[in-house]
């Protein structure tokens, strides 16, 4: 202990709370100002309760009940990942349920004292009495300092009787998504894309002073934009990429119907240009996404994904959102220019989807958040200065901005869970543990579950756990290993395999034991899915290195660099069961794509049809396929020799609303057990004016 009782030394880590930081072995271990005065608190009354209010209190005096809930769990989760905790089994801090939190592990030194006194300039402690001339002057300052406040009390009654709270006006009431919205070029109009009540996509027109809404005609189509001459940039036909967005051609159709006029294939999003001549576009090339304006000239290009387009109103930078890892949500609010200079202008959000330029061009608003799906709305300025525009308890979209200020959001309730069906048992049933469980793999046996939870409550770098799903209800509690995207199932059940923020990968115990990581070598970054080769002694995954596409890699679980066995721009490299093939997709050509371990010519998947997704079966000859958008979903059993296909099962959810998929289905090694994951978003659409 030194400077006064301001370095707290527990377990392995020193806190310095002069210097607000946390250090490990000397090493500095970086923590925002938050989450460290959390801890500061809870230090200072170590072994005790600390309330939720008392945090409140301490930490977020000024915000709402909502606003500070959200902010407890998310500096909470920094926290824990920083000391590397659990929620779980705690080291350090205990959530004392619905109550708040304890402090739980040994300091190696005295007390904390928060408000040590401070030395004088020359060294001295100030002196306790005070002079008499020094509160006299105090006392004048004292006044001086009232008749200021009272004045400026005044003027900010005066601002506040003028200040008229934003105006909400919900456009839509049908339980369903919407998609995209935009405003009409005649001033008052709104278009949109929705699904509801589990119907195909289609687009809709509305008038907020007229109520209703109209389809325009355009079944399984999505919209993109709607120019000022009264065009709309759609796609048809829609390939559903999970949550976050389609991949189809690009097609022209004017708001008063007809048939698209075909423009570019593989696109995601496009936006028109102010004038309504040009089209900015996202596109899909070898392996990676190019974004694109005018369409053709590739203004930016990234192994990651790109999203939400939109053109400056001068015309002379495109805005965007750039992800690193599809399908993670997370990345940065970028701009480039003509000339093709890129730059972020905020940056690392967890969340971060829709996007469009201020009324007046100044400003590029988004919508996003530092933990889970709970999304508000931001303002960045060219120059890195952002602010908040809006929050509201649960997650908002950002959708389109007017001319006069008008705002089009959408308020989000999305999911993502879990059913299976247990050895032995004849009904399917709910296996979720939170709001966002994603199934990564299902024991041989079909008893035991692996699972990512991404939620809030699972922290900045998420969880991975195991469920066993025999028994009444659930099954048993969900047993968390440790963090990351969960991989998949050891062959001996022994351990999971994670990825930690795209950047490590591991090995977790489903026992005892320790975490293990796996040398990187040259990896730049890693995507989601780490496969067991049959004898547990290599693993395949996906990556890519510093400047190249995806592709696939085989790495000694014990030791050894990775060693790529795929071209470039191949992912979900899923080992067949005698460990000879890898089924990937192959983003170039689209579709499935076997190859050869010990090299050879790849080949297509034989009998595959456009828009399955693929799953081996326990015979190394035979995938599982299905259509992951479709409900109910139809499995088949494809051969992977003669391109054969034999129906297998049908399964759909009891509630079909909002329902964006059914994917990763996993099955036992009899075929008899299985577990899937679902995604539901159920939206609703309003026009906000007065947000500034």
């Amino acid at each position: 202990m030194h400077n006064g009782n301001r370095t707290i030394r527990f377990g392995e880590f020193e806190a310095d709370l002069h210097a607000g930081e946390i250090r490990k072995s000397g090493s500095r271990i970086k923590l925002q100002d938050q989450p460290f005065r959390v801890l500061q608190v809870l230090l200072e009354h170590r072994g005790e309760l600390v309330t939720r209010e008392e945090l409140q209190t301490r930490i977020w005096p000024e915000e709402s009940f909502g606003d500070f809930d959200h902010a407890v769990n998310v500096a909470v989760g920094k926290l824990r990942a920083a000391l590397g905790d659990s929620a779980e089994n705690p080291s350090f801090i205990e959530t004392v349920p619905r109550r708040g939190y304890r402090f739980v592990a040994s300091l190696d030194e005295a007390p904390v004292d928060t408000h040590p006194q401070l030395p004088g300039i020359n060294g001295d402690r100030p002196n306790k009495a005070v002079p008499v001339f020094n509160r006299t002057l105090l006392a004048l300052l004292a006044i001086v300092v009232s008749a200021c406040l009272i004045g400026s009390g005044i003027y900010l009654d005066h601002r506040t009787a003028r200040w008229q709270p934003p105006d909400f006006q919900r456009l839509t009431v049908s339980r369903g998504t919407v998609y995209s919205a935009r405003f009409a070029p005649d001033g008052h109009s709104i278009i949109y894309a929705a699904s509801w009540d589990g119907e195909p996509t289609d687009i809709f027109s509305t008038d907020p002073k007229v109520p209703g809404e109209r389809s325009l005609g355009f079944p399984a189509t999505q919209l993109l934009a709607v120019s000022s001459s009264g065009e709309m940039a759609v796609l048809q036909p829609v390939d559903n990429r999970f949550l976050f967005g389609d991949r189809g051609t690009l097609g022209q159709v004017p708001l008063t119907g007809g048939s698209p006029r075909q423009l570019a294939e593989s696109i995601d999003w496009a936006d028109w240009s102010a004038d309504g001549a040009t089209l900015a576009s996202v596109r899909n090339v070898n392996g990676k996404q190019r974004l694109e304006f005018p369409l053709g000239h590739v203004l930016y290009e990234t192994a990651g994904w790109i999203s939400h387009p939109r053109i400056s109103p001068k015309g002379d930078q495109v805005a965007f959102l750039d992800h690193p890892i599809f399908p993670d949500n997370k990345g940065d609010v970028s701009i480039v220019d003509l000339e093709g200079h890129k730059r972020v202008v905020s940056a690392d959000w967890k969340s971060v989807l829709g996007l469009a330029w201020s009324a007046d061009g100044t400003e590029i608003w988004f919508s996003a958040g530092q933990a889970g799906i709970e999304r508000r709305i931001y303002a960045v300025d060219l120059s890195g200065k952002q602010r908040l525009v809006f929050r509201s308890p649960g997650g908002v979209t950002l959708q389109d901005i007017a001319s006069d200020g008008r705002v089009l959001l959408t308020r989000d309730e999305q999911r993502v869970g879990m059913i299976a069906l247990a050895p032995g048992a004849t009904t399917e049933r709910e296996v979720s543990w939170r709001d966002w469980s994603l199934p990564t793999d299902i024991s041989g046996d079909g008893n035991t579950v692996l699972f990512d939870e991404q939620g809030v409550e699972a922290g900045p770098t998420y969880t991975v756990a195991v469920r066993d799903i025999r028994g009444d209800m659930r099954g048993s509690p969900p047993i968390p290993l440790g963090p990351g995207v969960a991989g998949h199932l050891s062959p001996d059940g022994k351990w999971a395999t994670t990825i930690v923020s795209n950047a490590h990968l591991l090995l977790l115990p489903t026992g005892a034991g320790t975490a293990r990581q796996i040398e990187p070598g040259d990896i730049q970054q890693y995507w989601n899915g780490a496969y067991w080769m049959p004898d547990g002694k290599e693993i395949v995954f996906s990556a890519n290195r510093r400047g190249h596409a995806v592709q696939c890699f085989v790495q000694d679980v014990d030791g050894g660099k990775p060693r790529s066995v795929t071209p470039e721009g191949v992912n979900f490299c899923k080992i067949s069961p005698d460990g000879r093939l890898i089924a990937g997709s192959n983003l170039a050509g689209g579709g499935g794509w076997l190859y050869p371990l010990e090299g050879g010519q790849p080949r297509p998947i034989p009998g595959l049809q456009a828009g399955e997704t693929f799953a081996w079966s326990s015979d190394p000859r035979l995938l599982y396929v299905y259509k992951w958008k479709q409900s109910p979903i139809k499995v088949y059993r494809l051969n992977v020799l003669t391109g054969q296909r034999e129906f297998f099962r049908e399964m759909t959810p009891p509630d079909v609303a909002g329902l964006r998929g059914i994917f990763e289905i996993y099955f036992s090694s009899d075929s008899r057990a299985y577990v899937y994951g679902y995604c539901r978003q159920l939206s609703q659409l309003y026009l906000v004016k007065g947000l500034k």
